[in-house]
């Protein structure tokens, strides 16, 4: 048996998705260098 904190269970909760759920998610985009490459 392994004791972990609050901290480390909200972690694994999260990583696992147990318990959670998402509310909102954000797109990250990256200019593509290739389309601009002659």
């Amino acid at each position: 048996m392994i004791l972990i904190d609050g901290d480390r269970l909200a972690s694994l909760m999260i990583e696992h998705n147990i318990g959670v759920s998402t509310i909102r998610t954000v797109e990250l985009k990256r200019i593509d260098s290739d389309y601009f490459d002659d």
